[in-house]
Formats: C-alpha cells, sequence, structure tokens
C-alpha cells in the first residue's frame, strides 16, 4: 500500500505539476490572460518607450520637447505554441503627442521676429506584429520528498525574446497654436511626414523593450 500511494504521488508530480512548469501548448483561457495583461501595460510603456528627437531647422527654428501624451491600444491578440513561435499583433493603435515649436523669419526681409508657440498631434491607425521566440533562461533545482522517497528536478524557466517585428503607422493629424507664424511651420516643414517619418521603427524598438522589460512576468502568466 505505501509503494502505490508513493508511486502515484510521484506519478502526480511528474504527470500534473511539471507539465503545468512547461505546458508545450498555450490554451484559450491563457490567451486570454496575457491579452489583458498586455492591454494593462503595454500603452504606459510604450509611452515611456517611445522617444522622438528634437528638429532643428534653418535660422534658428526648431520642434523641440517632443512627448508622447498617451497610446491606446484596442485590439490585440496573442496565438502561437511553446513549441514553435507566439505571435503578437495589435491594430488601430492611437497615440497623441506634444510639442514646442520656435520660428525665427525676417518681416519683408528686414525685421527679424521670432514666435514660438505650441504642437498638439494625435496619430490613429498604428499597427504592429511582433513574433516572440521561447528560450531558457535560468536554470532552478527542485527537490521534494514523498513518503520518505526523494528526489531531485531540474527545471527550466522559459520566457521570450523578440525574433523580430514589423509596424506601420497610418493618418496623423497636427494642429499648431501660435500668433502669426503658425503657418509657417505648417508650410514649410511637412509635420505629418515627418512625424511619420519619426515614428516608423521606433513602435517596434518600443514594443521591444516593452517585452524586455516584462517578459518574466508576461510568461508567468501564460504559463499559468
Amino acid at each position: 500500500m505505501q509503494c502505490k500511494i508513493t508511486l502515484s504521488l510521484i506519478c502526480f508530480f511528474f504527470l500534473v505539476i511539471i507539465p503545468n512548469v512547461y505546458p508545450r501548448r498555450i490554451t484559450w483561457q491563457q490567451i486570454k490572460k496575457a491579452t489583458r495583461i498586455w492591454k494593462a501595460i503595454s500603452g504606459k510603456d510604450l509611452s515611456s518607450h517611445l522617444k522622438i528627437k528634437d528638429l532643428d531647422m534653418k535660422g534658428g527654428s526648431y520642434i523641440k520637447n517632443i512627448k508622447i501624451t498617451h497610446v491606446d491600444i484596442p485590439r490585440i491578440s496573442i496565438k502561437g505554441s511553446w513549441e514553435k513561435n507566439i505571435v503578437v499583433q495589435a491594430s488601430n493603435i492611437g497615440l497623441g503627442l506634444t510639442a514646442d515649436w520656435r520660428v525665427k523669419k525676417k518681416v519683408l526681409w528686414v525685421i527679424p521676429y521670432r514666435e514660438t508657440g505650441t504642437l498638439r498631434a494625435s496619430v490613429s491607425n498604428v499597427k504592429f506584429q511582433v513574433t516572440l521566440s521561447k528560450f531558457y533562461g535560468e536554470t532552478g533545482t527542485l527537490r521534494a520528498s514523498v513518503s520518505n522517497v526523494k528526489f531531485q528536478v531540474t527545471l527550466n524557466k522559459n520566457t521570450f525574446r523578440v525574433k523580430n517585428c514589423s509596424d506601420s503607422v497610418g493618418f496623423t493629424k497636427v494642429k499648431l497654436r501660435g500668433k502669426l507664424l503658425a503657418w509657417v511651420v505648417k508650410k514649410f516643414v511637412n509635420v505629418d511626414k515627418w512625424l511619420k517619418k519619426k515614428l516608423k521603427g521606433k513602435i517596434c524598438r518600443a514594443v521591444s523593450k516593452a517585452i524586455n522589460k516584462q517578459s518574466s512576468r508576461i510568461s508567468r502568466i501564460i504559463q499559468g
């Protein structure tokens, strides 16, 4: 009887506990959990990781102090398996930013004039797709004793790293606030085009940083 109980407990350990530590496939419930955690963390993390350099123009004019105010991610999906790759897709992302601008011009080619103002922009229909590959992180040793039968199991801690990423920026809408020369910035600096160019590629870099920062947490949720 003692032998049967011991054997049953050991079987339970290897067939139930260890597979939960290292699942081969992601269940629907785990995907739902991971999606919720992504919605909770990604907007905030992307805002902090998105950095856009100042734009210096000729004659002492500039656009600077560019700050991402918010990132909204309404739709996100996670699919895949431990055996292959995890694919994270997000679409219809919206973000907002603010900045300061200054223009220095000569009125009637003689009188120097300088004006400062603020800029507000909204970006819509941003998308990204990132593929995560599994790799083994820290290795730990689990020791247990069941009915005086001692055994030791080495467990690998699974986590993710970014394999590849692609992003696209949809539409931008820029509003300039100033007195007289706001139109100069809008006319001679294609802010919409400049902003899209600056954001291209930076979305993926920000997503990668957010994943690296939260990889252990996301891995724990996916593993259940």
